[in-house]
């Protein structure tokens, strides 16, 4: 089954909270793809489905330019089917490893993926889990903002949460070569991430460095709710939508000929807004004889 992207205007995220505090690596690009992908798997689901995209959808909620969108489309699925996720043992305390997407097909201008059937506990029927809305961090320009944010998240309604630098490090998949020195990781991964959750987020974080010995070992961070923040680019996914079925009613005129607006809309609703289905009916209908109604035999095709 194909689930289509239509409308994400209020679309949430539910997460299991130890998939948020798995430890993976991904591109700003990917971590906005996954997410996008997981706002639409519903936590009452019983299984994964198929999930579509267009790529007029995904060029404005990415927001990425069309050239940079077909140049890196390849390399972000290749990579995206590649990436590993590592998630701790609630018993053992020892790592499982899963990739996050065993299906993935891009053909005529649509991207379907598929989440791995594996990562089920942390999607689906989910009891202690973190919610937010896709919007909040559709317009992070670090990779670090969007595990910041998800671990500040959990945290929401306590106010509080401590982390002790290993962890973050573990968390985030930074390993202590890559910025060594406290200095450098505050400065590109800790002060970036918070500024941007401060001022584009539902979120507003404050911390504290905890010292052992002249030696930061821990932060401490305050977390309250982001009364103030006003986006910098809405995305308005209404408008898309709308977008996106006036061009698919173009499609349906100008395939079949002489109908109406109104007519197309009705055969592409019937259809419940799948134009390759519209595509096929057609096809077969079109080899019939002799029709008086066109439209009423695309109808009854298509039921």
């Amino acid at each position: 089954m194909l689930n289509e992207l239509k409308s994400m205007s209020n679309n949430w995220i539910y997460q299991s909270n130890r998939l948020i505090e798995a430890s993976y690596t991904l591109t700003v690009m990917e971590q906005k793809l996954i997410r996008l992908l997981a706002s639409m798997i519903k936590k009452d689901d019983d299984d994964f489905k198929e999930y579509k995209f267009k790529t007029k959808e995904l060029i404005k909620i990415l927001n990425t330019s069309d050239s940079r969108f077909y140049r890196d489309i390849d390399n972000i699925t290749d990579s995206i089917m590649q990436r590993v996720i590592k998630i701790k043992d609630i018993n053992t305390g020892e790592f499982e490893k899963y990739h996050w997407v065993d299906v993935c097909k891009y053909k005529d201008g649509v991207l379907i993926l598929k989440v791995n059937k594996e990562l089920k506990p942390f999607y689906l029927n989910l009891d202690w889990y973190t919610k937010y809305q896709l919007k909040n961090i559709m317009q992070f320009k670090s990779t670090y903002s969007f595990r910041l944010y998800e671990l500040l998240k959990q945290y929401e309604k306590i106010g509080i949460r401590s982390i002790t630098i290993d962890d973050f490090r573990c968390v985030l998949d930074i390993d202590d070569k890559q910025y060594p020195k406290y200095a450098n990781l505050k400065q590109k991964v800790i002060s970036v991430a918070v500024n941007e959750i401060n001022s584009k987020t539902d979120l507003y974080i404050e911390y504290e460095e905890i010292k052992e010995v002249r030696k930061i070992t821990s932060l401490k961070f305050y977390i309250k709710h982001n009364e103030n923040v006003k986006s910098e680019r809405a995305i308005d996914l209404e408008d898309l939508n709308r977008e996106n079925i006036n061009y698919d009613i173009n499609i349906v005129k100008n395939l079949i000929g002489d109908i109406s607006y109104s007519e197309a809309y009705k055969i592409l609703n019937a259809a419940d807004y799948d134009i390759e289905k519209v595509k096929e009916k057609y096809n077969v209908v079109s080899k019939i004889k002799n029709i008086n109604n066109l439209v009423g035999a695309m109808m009854q095709a298509i039921k």
